[in-house]
């Protein structure tokens, strides 16, 4: 299905993704109350009954904008490992270098999470939301690597899981500053140490259990 929108024949699909990118850029750049739909239907060159006929209302549209950028998340990382069970490791590196890419939604998303503590913000339930589902998802992922021996079972998968959101969080903030932080590398480094910790912990336990059997 085509339509015809300031003279401009385009798809469906096609104006509502122009429309999607649009809307994320202003709202990254000037927040949820400092964007307007005048604004989004000027830099998508559309009239704002036309941007209206995809998305009722502003409330509306920015859900879609945060909707599709996990959606396309995920669509992402299922092509990247298929059907491989990567590690909580291999999942936030690989995720890392994905935002590296695009600075717009990475600055959207940390915008609209700020603004959405206020619980009348159009987005309030679906940071809450998701907050919840990446949490449950890393615990799954850190559980999994424990039984694996790659990472210390001293540490309890929910706690670790909300630590490593907030370290990706931090960091995101940090790399949108000017000077940004090698916000991958840190990363890296620190996923990196928490692996280590784990071989050092096995090495220990396989060492106590040596020193039991020749007893």
């Amino acid at each position: 299905m085509a339509e015809r929108i300031e003279g401009l024949r385009l798809p469906r699909t096609q104006r509502r993704q122009q429309i999607l990118t649009a809307a994320a850029q202003a709202f990254a750049e000037t927040g949820f109350h400092g964007t307007s739909l005048a604004d989004v239907a000027t830099r998508v060159g559309v009239s704002q009954p036309g941007l209206l006929h995809h998305f009722p209302s502003k409330q509306a549209l920015i859900l879609a904008v945060l909707e599709e950028r996990d959606a396309e998340d995920a669509r992402y990382l299922d092509e990247v490992f298929q059907q491989a069970d990567p590690s909580v490791v291999d999942w936030l590196v690989v995720l890392c270098a994905k935002n590296a890419q695009r600075p717009e939604l990475v600055q959207l998303y940390t915008v609209a999470a700020a603004e959405s503590l206020d619980p009348a913000h159009p987005a309030h339930e679906f940071f809450q939301r998701r907050y919840q589902r990446i949490r449950q998802v890393l615990a799954a992922r850190i559980e999994l690597d424990q039984q694996k021996g790659l990472i210390d079972p001293v540490h309890v998968p929910e706690d670790l899981a909300s630590e490593l959101v907030a370290l990706m969080d931090g960091l995101q903030l940090q790399w949108l500053m000017r000077p940004p932080v090698d916000m991958c590398g840190l990363l890296r480094r620190r996923l990196a140490r928490l692996s280590a910790a784990a071989g050092v912990a096995a090495g220990v336990a396989a060492g106590h259990g040596g020193d039991r059997s020749d007893d």
